[in-house]
């Protein structure tokens, strides 16, 4: 398998810390940025530049797990433009 540094993320992959923390699937690709769906918790978006690796089945980002709450964005109102880090 083909592995892509900071590729954009494809639909369905897993999304993994830097750790090895499963977070969820990728649920949406919107230009820079990507939708994680989080299992019974609320889905969020990050930045692709929030990733360091990329395959067809899997993401690793570039952070461990307790990182995510400085690196995701929340609400129904996400254009696919917002600051990242």
């Amino acid at each position: 398998m083909t592995t892509f540094s900071g590729n954009t993320p494809t639909i369905g992959s897993r999304v993994l810390t830097s750790d090895g923390e499963e977070l969820g699937k990728v649920k949406e690709v919107m230009g820079d940025c990507f939708k994680v769906d989080v299992r019974m918790q609320p889905d969020y978006w990050l930045g692709i530049d929030t990733v360091s690796t990329s395959t067809g089945s899997e993401v690793r980002l570039r952070f461990p797990k307790d990182g995510i709450k400085e690196v995701k964005q929340e609400g129904p109102d996400h254009k696919g433009f917002h600051p990242h880090m």
